[in-house]
């Protein structure tokens, strides 16, 4: 009998051996228990029976049923290897925030998660601030480089070479409201901004985390406060909207916004004032974006006034909105966040005369608007200035100004022959 077959056989026993003997070491779904910090216990698994070594640890509860604990861990999201209870072998390649756009490809946009909003989220306005570079880029009388880059985004700006007033301007003063910025890169209230997916979604207190061992909450049910944390310059709607006016006499007011800033007390929209957020209205395809690259934001509204109160949940777009229902011959709009149903008033008969029809809703229904006049910038190349995007001050200091700055009635112009609501400055 030849020696080859049991010497063959004794070989490939060793081996599976040594195989075993390292599974048992960086893979302890392989053992039943495992000994940690002097006490043996159960390996963690999921509800999907993978094993997650992360749970020996990482004890945070998680608030919510989508992402839940048991369901999927924490590698699922965070990455990291779960196969293995050797601290620095378990956290190489950690993330700390899976929705940064850098790497969501790895992380929310897996096949078994969102993979279908990936290409949506980066293409929409709030990842692209296309509108307001190439605003600026004409403004500068920098056309040059919007032709070289027609399509032009902020992601870009992180590498691009060329030297630039309206980019230097923008990555200064406009360069902290999108969803590329890292969050936590930059100081101060400017830290909870960007962060991809979690710009929006990420809510709840930060100090409930650490005094209540909680894992930071996602949610779909994004409030008003979220939003105003970008939405609070230029035309000042997420003040306007909740009653806040943001006058001169900076040092004046009854709330101090989030970044100092004091402000009035006037009237709310009575949107507001009947318990709408920002979602109740704006759709998921405007602000997360339907992956179509749009050049502003005129381009990207689908809802308009008469979406609710004349065409009784549809959009510019032809699609329906999902929290307006029609029962016995009225119209109703669910809130996303407090499910309460409120009833949707018809336009009067004065709305629809034919001597208005030129009229937009705001032109006769807005009662006031912020205005500023004799806007100006000042820009000093001596002074150093943060830039946004690189985390740091570099050379190049951009100030603000204006003459006087009011709350007053709707300015009106015309527009595409229909007359409209302007925000001068």
């Amino acid at each position: 009998m030849s020696l080859r077959r049991p010497i063959y056989a004794l070989s490939i026993f060793i081996i599976l051996g040594f195989f075993v003997l390292s599974l048992s070491q960086t893979f302890p779904f392989t053992l039943k228990s495992l000994k940690q910090g002097g006490q043996r216990r159960e390996v963690p698994l999921l509800t999907t029976g993978k094993p997650e070594g992360c749970l020996f640890c990482h004890e945070e509860r998680v608030e919510e049923k989508a992402h839940a604990r048991e369901m999927l861990g924490c590698s699922s999201c965070h990455l990291g290897n779960p196969l293995t209870v050797d601290y620095r072998a378990a956290h190489k390649g950690v993330v700390k925030n899976p929705s940064d756009l850098r790497i969501v490809h790895r992380t929310c946009g897996q096949a078994n998660c969102h993979p279908q909003d990936l290409n949506k989220v980066k293409n929409s306005l709030m990842a692209t601030n296309h509108g307001i570079i190439a605003r600026l880029l004409k403004v500068f009388g920098e056309e040059a480089i919007l032709k070289e880059h027609p399509n032009i985004r902020v992601e870009d700006l992180y590498s691009l070479k060329t030297s630039s007033f309206a980019i230097d301007y923008f990555k200064k003063l406009c360069g902290s409201c999108h969803l590329f910025l890292e969050k936590g890169k930059l100081p101060d209230f400017l830290a909870e901004k960007g962060g991809g997916c979690s710009a929006c979604h990420l809510v709840g207190k930060k100090e409930d985390l650490k005094t209540q061992k909680l894992h930071p909450r996602l949610s779909a049910k994004i409030p008003l406060d979220k939003c105003v944390l970008c939405h609070n310059r230029s035309g000042r709607i997420g003040f306007t909207y909740q009653g806040l006016y943001e006058d001169e006499q900076s040092g004046e007011g009854e709330v101090t916004f989030i970044d100092g800033r004091k402000l009035r007390r006037i009237e709310p929209d009575v949107h507001y004032k009947a318990g709408l957020h920002c979602i109740d209205c704006h759709t998921r395809d405007e602000v997360m974006g339907n992956g179509t690259f749009y050049r502003n934001i005129e381009e990207a509204l689908q809802v308009d006034c008469e979406a609710c109160h004349v065409r009784k949940g549809l959009t510019k777009a032809g699609t329906r909105l999902a929290n307006i229902v029609e029962r016995e011959g009225k119209v109703f709009q669910k809130g996303k966040l407090d499910e309460k149903w409120h009833v949707v008033k018809a336009p009067s008969k004065d709305c629809k005369d034919r001597f208005h029809r030129r009229l937009s809703c705001t032109a006769c229904h807005a009662k006031y608007v912020p205005q500023c006049y004799g806007c100006h910038v000042r820009h000093d190349p001596r002074e150093r200035h943060l830039d946004k995007l690189l985390g740091k001050e570099t050379k190049g200091l951009w100030e603000e100004h204006e003459s006087y700055r009011r709350i007053d009635e709707p300015t009106l112009a015309v527009k595409k022959e229909k007359i409209v609501v302007m925000t001068p400055g």
